[in-house]
């Protein structure tokens, strides 16, 4: 089932991650509409499931963007705090616009 197909009416998509991102130690397709934050992941070969974790944006409380240099890759982190507690990982131009779009819709709330 594609992604859409999960959106509810009058759901717009904000932001779309262009690259997978890490939640749990495991790989994720991120995508923040104007109401909530949703991670995808269809798994499995013959036997196709899907993970979906949402989260709603009236629900978060705070956000923290951390940044980690390193030699041939830079990676930051985005911890959301809100009804569950969000660690997101990736590479830091991707996490860190997310984090930017995040800030924005929280502060139209």
């Amino acid at each position: 089932m594609p992604l859409r197909d999960y959106l509810v009416p009058e759901e717009q998509i904000k932001f779309i991650c262009k690259r997978d991102i890490e939640y749990a130690n495991k790989k994720y397709f991120m995508v923040i509409t104007n109401k909530r934050i949703l991670l995808y992941k269809e798994r499995g070969i013959l036997n196709k499931s899907e993970d979906i974790i949402c989260e709603k944006l009236e629900r978060l409380g705070g956000l923290e963007y951390k940044e980690k240099r390193g030699l041939l890759f830079d990676l930051a982190k985005i911890s959301i705090t809100g009804g569950m507690k969000i660690d997101i990982k990736g590479p830091s131009e991707e996490v860190k616009s997310m984090f930017q779009v995040l800030e924005c819709l929280i502060n139209l709330k």
